[in-house]
């Protein structure tokens, strides 16, 4: 039922765009997370994406999310360093400290911070962050977290790797906080 929600977010995601911006693969030694971006255009407010994903664990603890975000430079006065905002919805499936599993979706709210230092423009740090309240999370959750952080390089203008640290997770109504996703990894940006 799970991956039937995924393969239909996916193809409502590819009939609406025209050409994928680009393609990310994150690995761990325990997950797989790949997500799809797509350029919305370019306006007064930034540069605006939709982005649709999925997190495999194992069958236990999975997560498909579906958004959109806004980013730009901040300009003159802090160069290298760039800010964005987003939402997205997340569908995911937890196990929590008791070994239960636990059905949840959630609608979060995103904030993301980039620092290049302009003498090394290929180099890149980024901090992000999503967090929903219990008003807007549904099923046996009552609350999402996903944090992270990476150092970035540019390989080439079409492709980037990365090494990060991330916690991704819900808060369930019956147990403590149901980890999905934690640790170190690695990864790669390809554009096209």
């Amino acid at each position: 039922m799970f991956l039937y929600r995924i393969v239909a977010l996916s193809l409502l995601a590819a009939s609406t765009t025209a050409m994928a911006d680009s393609v990310d693969f994150t690995f761990r030694d325990t997950s797989a997370q790949f997500q799809y971006r797509a350029s919305m255009g370019r306006d007064a407010l930034g540069k605006s994406e939709f982005h649709i994903g999925a997190l495999y664990v194992d069958k236990d603890d999975m997560l498909s999310d579906i958004g959109i975000f806004v980013k730009d430079e901040l300009g003159g006065n802090a160069p290298g360093f760039s800010v964005g905002v987003g939402v997205k919805a997340v569908v995911g499936k937890a196990r929590g400290d008791n070994l239960v599993n636990s059905d949840a979706a959630a609608l979060a709210l995103g904030a993301m911070l980039r620092y290049s230092p302009p003498a090394i423009s290929r180099l890149g740090f980024v901090g992000q962050v999503y967090l929903s309240p219990n008003v807007v999370t549904f099923g046996d959750a009552d609350r999402y977290v996903e944090a992270g952080t990476r150092a970035e390089f540019e390989i080439i203008p079409q492709a980037v790797v990365y090494i990060g640290y991330r916690r991704i997770g819900f808060g369930i109504k019956t147990q403590s906080f149901a980890v999905i996703d934690k640790g170190a990894n690695f990864g790669v940006r390809i554009s096209f």
